[in-house]
């Protein structure tokens, strides 16, 4: 029996790059195309964090606490580490980029099975019109209040335009429990010496951001690139060391994720492609 999976993509993509994209070109939208000059200074920042990704892993970051109301209790969803993915089609990639980044790395669902992730649960209607049974119920029961961090607001506004729903966000949040098993590492740890080195080149604003590293497996199965000429500058100038990282990424023969892809590279494209998907 076939089954048709075009309802859901097959990638979960995490994107990156707002910040590069804010000092260096922030009106890059206002153009139909994503360009970028190959020689300019966000062409290789763009090529230096896609290296830094494969080499140490994606980050986990924390957001303020969040406090509203339900009837007549208050609900906070405490701040936790978490590292954020998105389930759609490519060819929406374009509206995604334009508020988190337009660098995206994307892993196969087991990738975050094993490290406890999910789809969030989504609520009506924002943090400050809503009457949600099953999150108030979940708030009253949780011991653990981190897991909370699994529900958003279907708006990010009062306007119901449903744009945070839209988003099918997944989230992988800290546990000890991955730390412990080294599905995720704390670069503020000597004993990860180069997690730790990379850690210490970083700007006082980057170390108070980054709280966790998840590192990359065998599951990861797709690099959209910023631009067709980041992608160029990636696989030509900087072939050597960004090859090298997906080499040792899928030369690892212990794991899951390499046994059932069979090592295969991840697909590379470019954001202006992706609209053909």
């Amino acid at each position: 029996m076939s089954t048709d999976y075009a309802i859901h993509s097959d990638f979960l993509v995490h994107w990156t790059g707002k910040d590069l994209d804010t000092q260096y070109d922030s009106n890059w939208d206002a153009s139909e195309k994503s360009a970028i000059d190959r020689e300019s200074s966000l062409s290789r920042a763009y090529v230096d964090r896609l290296h830094n990704i494969l080499k140490y892993g994606l980050w986990l970051t924390e957001e303020p606490e969040i406090r509203f109301p339900i009837g007549d209790k208050q609900i906070a969803i405490p701040s936790t580490p978490k590292v954020c993915f998105t389930e759609l089609k490519l060819s929406e990639s374009r509206t995604h980029a334009k508020r988190y980044g337009r660098l995206g790395i994307g892993v196969k669902r087991p990738y975050l099975f094993n490290r406890f992730g999910r789809p969030l649960a989504y609520f009506g209607f924002n943090v400050d019109i809503q009457n949600d049974l099953f999150l108030k119920a979940c708030a009253n029961d949780f011991k653990d209040k981190s897991l909370l961090n699994f529900f958003k607001p279907m708006n990010s506004g009062k306007t119901l335009n449903y744009d945070l729903y839209g988003e099918s966000e997944w989230r992988i949040l800290f546990f000890q429990e991955l730390l412990d098993k080294r599905l995720l590492i704390d670069p503020r740890d000597d004993k990860n010496a180069d997690e730790c080195a990379f850690f210490n080149t970083l700007s006082a604003s980057e170390q108070a951001r980054l709280k966790y590293l998840a590192p990359l497996d065998g599951w990861c199965a797709l690099i959209i690139y910023p631009s067709l000429s980041v992608k160029n500058k990636a696989q030509q100038e900087d072939s050597a060391r960004i090859r090298a990282e997906i080499a040792r990424i899928k030369s690892n023969q212990r794991d899951h994720g390499n046994k059932v892809e069979g090592g295969n590279w991840p697909m590379e494209i470019d954001l202006d492609a992706c609209r053909n998907f």
